[in-house]
């Protein structure tokens, strides 16, 4: 019962406190709690509880290989976002986000992968043009937009739980990381207060990106260490 109560209450719990900092504070530090593993860190958790450290240490490697494609999506939608519609921006941005998981999937190697995605992370925000966008809260935002991340929060956990169960931990890691919210939540700020705002969250989410991939791999090494030990 208890595991269940985490895998429908945290993940939600998580979106509403970042999405209500956003809506306060504006998109930049939306963006960066949005960056952070709010999906990635409960399944995380849950993984643990259910399985021990064995199981944790291969969800946290797919969780790291699907920064790659978060971070590919990050920066694909921002640069984008200034110049097309919230449609074609999050149709690319899902196009190159699912080569960067093609890539990922064929890296055998953990600490390349995070590799890549540092990299991409870094030239990312090395080329990225000046902000020109004055951090606002958004008093543009429906009120239906918190209810359906939360929902969606639910959903990925939950799907990605239940793939750990029948396809690997890995897999499962992978599906819990994956932009999800990114994809719902960046064109509803694209419409609702401009590109620039989508823009701004989307460099937010790439600059908290090293340190969640930080967060994972200390993650991994200490489950794997346990699994030594033991």
């Amino acid at each position: 019962m208890e595991i269940l109560l985490l895998r429908t209450a945290l993940a939600p719990s998580l979106v509403l406190l970042v999405s209500v900092a956003a809506r306060r504070s504006g998109p930049r530090l939306g963006g960066l709690l949005l960056g952070a593993p709010t999906t990635s860190g409960p399944f995380l958790a849950l993984m643990w509880l259910d399985g021990g450290s064995d199981v944790a240490a291969h969800a946290a490697r797919g969780n790291v290989a699907a920064q790659l494609v978060v971070v590919t999506f990050c920066l694909t939608y921002g640069r984008l976002a200034p110049a097309l519609r919230p449609t074609p921006t999050l149709t690319a941005a899902l196009t190159c986000a699912v080569g960067a998981a093609l890539v990922a999937a064929m890296c055998a190697n953990l600490w390349l992968t995070a590799a890549l995605a540092l990299a991409v992370t870094f030239t990312g925000l090395r080329t990225w043009p000046a902000p020109t966008y004055a951090d606002r809260p958004s008093d543009g935002a429906r009120g239906w937009e918190i209810p359906v991340r939360m929902a969606v929060s639910v959903v990925t956990v939950v799907l990605a739980v239940n793939a750990a169960d029948t396809l690997g931990t890995f897999t499962g890691g992978i599906l819990a990381s994956l932009p999800v919210l990114l994809a719902v939540i960046a064109p509803s700020t694209h419409r609702s207060t401009g590109a620039e705002s989508a823009a701004a969250m989307m460099r937010a989410a790439l600059t908290a990106a090293p340190g969640t991939l930080a967060f994972l791999l200390v993650l991994h090494t200490a489950f794997a260490a346990s699994v030594t030990r033991n």
